[in-house]
């Protein structure tokens, strides 16, 4: 065998390897959950006033086209947004999810409000988390007067 055929041979052997590596590839990917989880949520007081020794309220839905896990929720003063000192130093509180719709209705989020916490804006925040650990925030105001 000359040399110019082996050489094609060899260019031929590389080009078939590198076609079924790549066509290889795309079967691993495709049961892979890329697709983040949504949610609607309202608090139950329209108004979004809260005084202290008040607890929060939230009806909500929440859903993922596999599989959700869980919705953490928090709390910051936009006081302690801007870098001041937090005003409600409450620990993050977690929703345990299942399935791929979830409603809720009237559910208390995080512990009542201190009795002796600053007046003003808050923020809310909630992190949904599907079983792939995709995730969306969300966040709503509230203030405390």
């Amino acid at each position: 065998m000359n040399f110019k055929m082996k050489q094609l041979l060899k260019n031929t052997a590389i080009i078939l390897a590198t076609v079924l590596l790549l066509s290889s590839c795309g079967s691993d990917s495709e049961g892979v959950d890329l697709t983040k989880p949504t949610a609607d949520i309202a608090l139950t007081r329209e108004s979004g006033v809260y005084s202290p020794g008040s607890s929060i309220l939230i009806d909500a839905t929440f859903m993922d086209d596999t599989a959700l896990k869980e919705c953490q929720v928090s709390i910051a003063s936009l006081r302690s947004l801007k870098g001041w000192d937090t005003d409600w130093d409450v620990e993050m509180h977690k929703i345990t999810l299942s399935g791929t719709e979830m409603k809720l209705s009237g559910t208390r989020i995080l512990e009542d409000i201190p009795t002796d916490i600053y007046y003003g804006d808050y923020q809310l925040s909630f992190k949904v988390l599907d079983e792939a650990n995709n995730y969306t925030i969300y966040t709503i105001d509230i203030t405390i007067n």
